[in-house]
């Protein structure tokens, strides 16, 4: 029985499988971070909305107040001209900064200075108009707010009133005309949480700072700050992004388990089950794997199902072989004990010549025996050559020729060749073709050689009797034989065919030419044989 092969399909190697699966297991951590890292973002970037939108309500009502006063000269003001843009017209939105790749972190805010000139009384007294509206707002909010006069002193606000933030980095911004917000070091005086609360504050806080333009000046400065929520509890708060990311992670999971099972533990219990069937004699599991997974197993498929094919194929052969054996000793084995019966029991009433033609049937019988015994051992030695070593092969025809006298041999080759085959293993193949020959009644016999790139073709023609139509299918069978009469054994062809194979080439006879022809094929020697 023969064992269709593996299909031949791309597969990924065994190695390219454990890169994939380790990449995949170092990423998903990875995706994890990023994750998080967006949805901070989004809430940092909310967070500095919010205080954009705040302080552009404060700043419109302290440039309104600043308006009504009469007192306040702009000529000496910094100028911020409006951008006006195509895309906007009129307006100006401002948009908050890109947490996710410019989230750069300062340190902790610079405290407040003495003021270098103090503010104006016209200043000081909207700055206390609009304290009790930043105290309720804060309250809602939970945002912190100082507004500043166009030097940078304080002149509303919880603390700090009076004192100066001209020195710090937004500020100046702000001052200049632009609005800045900028990422800081969180130092909370309060005790920090447990490291297992869900409500751990974050360690950063948020400062814009936003000009106040009256008539193109700056009149002052809007400056607010806020602790971004908790990341935890937003993320409770819309679990359904959660639940996406756990379907994400679950599904990358469930992928990475079922590579494996796939590609390695599928075929693994798929080889064992065959391993197990084939092993209680079901040979038609010695058929190629639905699943291979990977290139390497799906080589060692291949060469497992070769190997039990072989060993199939090889118990056939030895069922068989045992089954003709036998058959073939048993024949004279039994007509010499009945010839040997006969003697005994007829004692001296046998004649002489009865006597004379039992015992010659007895030695015919011992001498098929004996050529049996023969073929039996150059079987086994064919089935099992010592194949190492190497052969000129005009030392072979030199040595065929002086044991086959009564054939006239013919060489028609170059004798120089090397052959990656022993003297007597090489003897045993051709041998049997010229007894074969010699048998059929040949007097005539040509070697024939012809080389290929990778091997060398030998053709035996012989003018014999030749071998007829209905029997040139069954020549190689063991035992089969049409010269049973004249002491044929029926093995030499078969021996020459294990003794070929076993050197890993092909014997055959070919029907269609004038005389008795046989086509052996020999793998030519290389650097390494012998």
């Amino acid at each position: 029985m023969i064992a269709t092969a593996t299909k031949k399909k791309w597969r990924p190697t065994l190695g390219l499988v454990v890169v994939a699966v380790l990449l995949s297991v170092l990423l998903l951590p990875l995706a994890i971070i990023l994750f998080f890292r967006i949805f901070e973002h989004q809430i940092f970037q909310q967070t500095e909305n919010a205080l954009i939108a705040q302080s552009a309500v404060l700043s419109a009502v302290m440039s309104q107040m600043v308006e009504e006063q009469e007192e306040i000269s702009l000529d000496d003001l910094v100028s911020a001209e409006r951008s006006v843009s195509v895309e906007n017209g009129p307006y100006t939105p401002i948009a908050p900064r890109n947490y996710l790749f410019s989230a750069k972190t300062y340190p902790r805010r610079a405290k407040a200075r003495e003021a270098a000139e103090a503010s104006s009384e016209v200043m000081l007294n909207i700055g206390s108009r609009l304290s009790p509206l930043l105290m309720e707002t804060q309250k809602v909010t939970l945002a912190g707010f100082r507004i500043l006069d166009h030097r940078g002193n304080v002149i509303a606000g919880r603390s700090e009133v009076g004192l100066s933030l001209s020195h710090v980095e937004e500020v100046q911004t702000a001052l200049s005309g632009q609005y800045r917000s900028v990422l800081r070091e969180r130092i909370s005086d309060e005790p920090a949480p447990a490291l297992t609360s869900l409500s751990r504050g974050t360690s950063t806080r948020i400062f814009s700072a936003m000009p106040v333009l009256v008539q193109g000046k700056v009149v002052g400065v809007i400056y607010a700050s806020r602790t971004p929520s908790n990341t935890m509890r937003q993320l409770f708060k819309q679990w359904q992004i959660v639940a996406i990311a756990a379907a994400f992670t679950l599904l990358v999971t469930t992928a990475i388990g079922f590579v494996f099972l796939r590609v390695i533990t599928k075929p693994i219990y798929e080889l064992i089950d065959r391993t197990q069937r084939i092993s209680s004699g079901d040979t038609q599991a010695i058929a190629p794997l639905k699943h291979n997974g990977t290139r390497e197993f799906a080589s060692l498929a291949d060469s497992f199902l070769a190997m039990a094919r072989k060993i199939s194929e090889r118990a056939d052969y030895i069922s068989t072989f045992a089954s003709h054996a036998a058959h073939e000793l048993k024949s004279p084995v039994t007509a010499t004990k009945g010839a040997v019966e006969l003697l005994l029991e007829s004692g001296d009433d046998m004649s002489k010549d009865q006597r004379t033609r039992f015992l010659n049937n007895i030695l015919q019988d011992s001498n098929r025996l004996s050529a049996l015994l023969d073929r039996l051992r150059h079987l086994a030695r064919a089935d099992n050559p010592i194949s190492a070593g190497t052969l000129r092969l005009g030392d072979l025809l030199d040595h065929l020729q002086g044991h086959y006298e009564q054939l006239a041999i013919e060489v028609a080759c170059e004798r120089d060749q090397t052959l990656p085959i022993t003297l007597e293993n090489a003897e045993i193949i051709f041998s049997n073709l010229l007894e074969n020959a010699v048998n059929h009644g040949a007097s005539k016999l040509t070697i024939k050689v012809e080389e290929t790139p990778e091997t060398l073709l030998f053709y035996t023609c012989d003018n014999g009797s030749g071998i007829s139509e209905g029997n040139a299918g069954k020549i190689f069978d063991l035992f089969f034989t049409t010269k049973r009469a004249e002491g044929g054994t029926g093995m030499g062809l078969g021996i020459v065919q294990s003794m070929v194979k076993s050197h890993y080439g092909t014997v055959s006879y070919l029907p269609d030419r004038a005389e008795t022809t046989f086509l052996v094929e020999l793998p030519k020697a290389t650097a390494n044989s012998g």
